[in-house]
């Protein structure tokens, strides 16, 4: 089991949602039609939704540009080369830039048909989350 909630909670100046239910996320993969990753359920189950500088992650019972059914969704249908094994994390808002996950967990950046491997794991990506956002303070 990873320590994604711990780390999170180590994130200064960190907003977040009301956490999600098991039912609620089960729902969402369903709508979906794929699985989270056990970090992300994780992370949903703590905290809906985060954000902190100027990062953004997806979730659940927040306003439908950071809902993870909503936006995903979305993308797809303005994308058809977004990937359907993957949900959206991170919208960047820079030229088309997102991040996604698949249900493995593995994360990358996605820009219209350009999906390229960042990390292995959510916990990772927090990390550059975290070095990406020291640079901007």
């Amino acid at each position: 089991m990873s320590n994604i909630v711990d780390k999170i909670k180590e994130v200064p100046n960190l907003y977040y949602a009301k956490s999600g239910t098991d039912e609620q996320i089960t729902m969402a993969e369903q709508v979906l039609k794929i699985t989270f990753p056990e970090e992300y359920r994780e992370y949903l189950k703590e905290f809906g939704a985060i954000s902190f500088y100027a990062t953004e992650w997806t979730g659940i019972n927040v306003d439908d540009y950071l809902d993870v059914v909503k936006t995903t969704n979305h993308e797809r249908e303005i994308n058809p080369e977004f990937p359907v094994d993957c949900f959206l994390l991170e919208n960047l808002g820079i030229d088309g830039m997102l991040i996604v996950s698949d249900m493995e967990g593995k994360i990358y950046s996605l820009q219209y048909d350009k999906k390229k491997l960042l990390c292995m794991s959510l916990i990772e990506y927090l990390e550059i989350c975290k070095l990406r956002n020291s640079k901007e303070i």
